[in-house]
């Protein structure tokens, strides 16, 4: 398996890192956590998924890429 088919936990959509995101840095999709919490003021209850078990090798199927991030000045220029 070559690097380019390899993927990174923090380019995934279900990934929350800490402090910023979540308290516990993880997988946050619903298959993968052992602790989940429907109503949204329990948010902090939640368990993640050891993101480093689900994704040793790097071909992690669960993975969606982040959308692209849109530059300073589109977004500038779109005011």
């Amino acid at each position: 398996m070559s690097d380019k088919t390899r993927v990174q936990c923090s380019d995934c959509i279900h990934f929350r890192a800490a402090p910023h995101e979540a308290r516990i840095a993880g997988c946050f999709k619903d298959t993968n956590m052992p602790g989940r919490q429907k109503e949204a003021f329990l948010d902090e209850q939640q368990v993640p998924g050891d993101h480093e078990k689900i994704n040793l090798r790097g071909d992690c199927p669960d993975f969606e890429a982040r959308p692209q991030k849109v530059s300073l000045w589109k977004r500038l220029l779109a005011s």
